[in-house]
């Protein structure tokens, strides 16, 4: 006898699909991004100076990335989400820094970020099969949406957390359990999938196609570089990303403003992302992918430049949102990019990698960047933000003109 689900199909759609893969990536990134927005209360309740809290940032991001390929390849051959459900309950164990003594030694809030990283990464590429199942909807639309997703949940984590922290301390951060208990329901009320997990052609492009019609659905142009070039190019982005995203709050608290507005420029910035990244989404479909990369970055480096010549004026905080926008919006074209770009690993491999890979060695590399702050101060440290986007312009630049010669 056939079961029926007590659920409405309607439901069940490819919108509420993405929307709650969607949600579970803006929550797990909004949990990453908390500690940042409530660095400064989190070093004086602990007693630990700047470049320790740096190390336990840095634990949350290693622990990440680290497991980011691990996760992807587990349950390879399922297509229920319960790993999704999962790594969303891991991350939700930040919470557990509000009942911590102050006592508490380093290397126990460096587990925990450790395991809150781990679930962050269970959830990464196994959203990105989610969104793969759904065929309706192009990949240059499903795949930047999902990104965008992480990209507000990591701009709204340093905002959201300095509030709450800051009306009611550490405490404040038992705020984040209902909205974690929400998207687990969401997930299951609309039937999310998990598409299989399949080996790219390095000579033939993989077709999308709708389940009904089995008509090609819209992909991502061609790339004009490898999957390779594409990881380092995402690895040198990432990294001018996570020092904007980890430190500009304790900056700002350092030129005497208020928390919150350390928190709130943060936002800006991952919003400003996150908005180029859906315009971007839709415009590549006619396009070509690589002025997107290349003339962001062309423009976005000078604007954080004069940001943080100009930060210590409230006003400044419209040029980090518009740096944002231009300079880190693309990296979820790269993903989409990934897919399909020359090489033969896995897809559950690519995302892994050019997810967690590219994030670990970026957050590898903030842990120097910490340990320079601790010593020289935060001010001169900043600018290594677009100093790496820099680096980032060039290499795709000389990675086109080697591939083209």
């Amino acid at each position: 006898m056939k079961k029926h689900s007590i659920i409405p199909s309607a439901f069940h759609t490819a919108g509420t699909q993405i929307a709650s893969l969607s949600a579970a990536h803006f929550m797990v990134d909004m949990l990453g991004g908390l500690l940042p927005g409530f660095l400064p209360i989190a070093l004086e309740h602990f007693k630990i100076d700047l470049g320790m809290g740096v190390i336990i940032l840095t634990s949350m991001s290693i622990g990440c990335n680290i497991m980011q390929i691990p996760a992807s390849m587990l349950g390879r051959e399922t297509r229920k989400p319960w790993l999704l459900n999962l790594g969303l309950l891991m991350a939700g164990l930040i919470v557990l820094l509000a009942a911590m003594p102050s006592t508490t030694p380093v290397f126990v809030l460096c587990l925990l970020m450790v395991i809150v990283g781990a679930g962050i990464a269970i959830v990464h590429p196994h959203g990105l099969r989610g969104t793969q199942h759904i065929g309706k909807i192009a990949s240059s639309v499903t795949t930047p949406t999902f990104m965008t997703g992480g990209f507000l949940g990591s701009a709204v984590g340093p905002w959201v957390s300095a509030l709450l922290v800051g009306h009611f301390g550490l405490k404040g951060l038992y705020w984040m359990i209902p909205p974690v208990l929400i998207i687990l329901l969401a997930l299951r009320l609309s039937n999310v999938k998990l598409a299989p997990d399949d080996a790219a052609s390095s000579t033939q492009k993989e077709k999308e196609r709708t389940p009904e019609t089995g008509t090609a659905a819209p992909s991502v142009p061609d790339a004009p570089w490898s999957f390779w070039n594409l990881f380092l190019i995402a690895t040198l982005l990432n990294t001018g990303t996570v020092t904007i995203q980890a430190l500009l709050p304790s900056y700002l608290v350092m030129l005497d403003f208020a928390l919150p507005f350390g928190g709130f420029s943060a936002m800006l910035f991952g919003i400003g992302s996150a908005i180029g990244s859906i315009t971007i989404g839709f415009l590549v479909r006619k396009h070509r992918c690589a002025p997107f990369v290349l003339y962001g970055l062309a423009l976005g480096i000078p604007t954080l430049l004069v940001y943080f010549l100009v930060a210590k004026y409230s006003a400044a905080c419209l040029l980090i949102m518009l740096g944002g926008l231009l300079a880190s919006s693309c990296y979820p074209l790269l993903v989409s990019m990934s897919r399909n770009a020359e090489g033969s690993l896995p897809m559950s491999t690519r995302m892994g990698l050019i997810v967690g890979g590219t994030w670990g060695l970026a957050g590898v590399a903030l842990l120097v960047i910490g340990q320079i702050a601790s010593r020289i101060g935060l001010a001169p440290v900043m600018h290594l933000s677009w100093i790496f986007y820099s680096f980032t312009l060039v290499a795709a630049l000389l990675m086109i003109k080697k591939k083209t010669a």
